[in-house]
């Protein structure tokens, strides 16, 4: 009996595991959505609350995927566009991975 317990103790502990792992994953994601939002709205004169809620919404937080992440940037650069920002595909990548960056560490130091 002790080794089926051990098994079911170790199932638990990766289930845990996994679990809180997504949602650091998620709540990392969310937080650099909310920053690349401030970031835009800054350089725009875009109504925050809306854009905050489009960048938020939790699909967009939610699922990581190719596709969302994509028109996502796609948005920002044409939203940018329209107000006289350019930025190519690249630099807009760069910037959403330093708020990235910076999501992970505030993650790691629980804020």
């Amino acid at each position: 009996m002790p080794i089926l317990e051990t098994f079911h103790a170790k199932g638990l502990t990766s289930q845990i595991a996994y679990r809180n792992a997504d949602e650091t994953a998620f709540w990392v994601r969310a937080r650099r959505n909310r920053m690349l939002a401030v970031w835009v709205c800054d350089l725009t004169d875009e109504d925050s609350q809306n854009y905050l809620r489009l960048l938020l919404d939790a699909d967009f937080a939610r699922v990581s995927t190719s596709a969302i992440e994509g028109f996502l940037m796609l948005k920002i650069r044409n939203d940018l566009m329209g107000f006289g920002v350019f930025l190519s595909p690249e630099e807009l990548k760069d910037v959403c991975q330093r708020f990235e960056r910076q999501a992970w560490l505030d993650a790691q130091a629980g804020r």
